[in-house]
């Protein structure tokens, strides 16, 4: 009998008690495999979340499990008594999954997250090592690798996995918003105090993601609160603001910009600009993942669709961003959050995790002192000073 014939022959035969079996173990078997797609082989979904509730609410966590995000970013908002090592046990039940990654901005000075966790961590503006570069540079860079060597250790103990420093661009203009958060406004003194936090960082057991290139160069305004015009020729871009991001491209994460560059795409914002993901990728050979900024800030601005929170995903996703930071208003209903994820094509999904994949492979996730990959380690010796 062919199996059309058995086909037709099995829909249409009278209900045995064999062929009711054969469709419960069907069904059972359809289901099961949903349910472990759904559960452990479901592309993460290509963004980063805030918890914006602690402890979490039953909304909270339906939420999180359906949209399954890469990961998530502690510190904002700030939660009484939150211990990243129980939201991370928390978050495992809820979604099913252990790869999930935790990330974290920590800077110093006005950007100090640790703070919310130990409130007694001495976190230093980087402004204050760029003085002291003035006068003894060797001395400000090891004081800066031992500072970001003390704040991988203690993020590590806090299960962190990425953090969103160092600011490795340059305070530009006396005018810069927020210079505390700059290390210098000397590319050189900036370069060297940023590589050295981030060797810090990695030895301490995090992994560095510098931010945010390729740099606000010559900007006035705080992205925050309004547009960013850059009117840097590609000559000074390739002078003052391109290699301090270099060292940053052996990680497996790379933070961009909100900006008009003039110089690289006249007409569209960086964040949604295919022009200039091709123009970091291309004039700093990186291979890995590009995360904007957040999208919720001003300079994120997307047309008449100001506060579209899902056209900016897409948008940047099209673009050519690998990961993103959407940050939802905090009223927002969860399940709006979850449609808006959802709706993303799984494409980027699955783009994230071939990426990842690779990098793993590579080496690039590897930190601490001993577990780099040799050619890393070759590529910072050569930009260590020696007093």
């Amino acid at each position: 009998m062919s199996k059309k014939n058995f086909l037709d022959h099995f829909l249409t035969s009278p209900l045995t008690f064999k062929k009711v079996l054969i469709l419960l173990l069907t069904a059972l078997a359809v289901w099961g495999g949903h349910s472990l797609y759904y559960r452990y082989f479901r592309p993460p979904s290509p963004v980063i979340l805030m918890i914006n509730f602690y402890p979490m609410r039953q909304i909270d966590k339906d939420y999180y499990r359906k949209a399954n995000p890469y990961g998530f970013l502690l510190g904002l908002p700030s939660h009484t008594n939150l211990d990243p090592r129980k939201l991370r046990r928390e978050l495992e039940e809820v979604l099913g999954r252990k790869d999930f990654l935790f990330f974290i901005d920590q800077e110093g000075g006005e950007v100090n997250r640790i703070q919310w966790y130990d409130p007694n961590f001495d976190a230093p503006a980087p402004a204050s090592f760029g003085r002291l570069a003035e006068k003894d540079l060797a001395s400000a860079q090891e004081q800066v690798y031992q500072y970001g060597l003390r704040t991988g250790k203690k993020l590590k103990e806090y299960t962190v996995d990425v953090v969103f420093a160092p600011l490795a661009e340059i305070a530009s203009s006396d005018k810069t918003p927020q210079r505390s958060r700059y290390f210098s406004s000397d590319p050189q003194i900036a370069k060297i105090l940023s590589d050295a936090y981030a060797r810090g960082l990695a030895d301490g057991g995090v992994i560095p993601c510098y931010k945010h290139a390729p740099g606000f160069n010559g900007a006035e305004t705080d992205p925050h609160y309004e547009q960013q015009i850059i009117s840097a020729s590609l000559q000074a871009l390739h002078r003052d603001a391109l290699p301090l991001f270099q060292n940053g491209t052996q990680w497996p994460f790379l933070m961009t910009a909100h900006g008009y560059y003039r110089a690289i795409d006249p007409d569209r914002i960086s964040t949604y600009s295919p022009a200039f993901y091709d123009f970091l990728r291309r004039e700093l050979s990186y291979d890995g993942v590009l995360i904007p900024d957040a999208l919720n800030m001003e300079a994120a601005t997307l047309g008449e669709e100001n506060r579209n929170t899902s056209l900016r995903m897409r948008h940047a996703l099209e673009a050519g961003a690998d990961l993103v930071l959407p940050f939802f208003p905090l009223n927002t209903d969860p399940r709006e959050m979850t449609r808006q994820i959802l709706e993303l094509p799984s494409e980027y999904g699955k783009r994230l995790k071939k990426k990842i994949k690779r990098l793993e492979k590579e080496g690039r996730f590897n930190v601490g002192p001993d577990n780099r990959p040799p050619w890393v380690q070759r590529r910072e010796e050569r930009h260590i000073i020696q007093k």
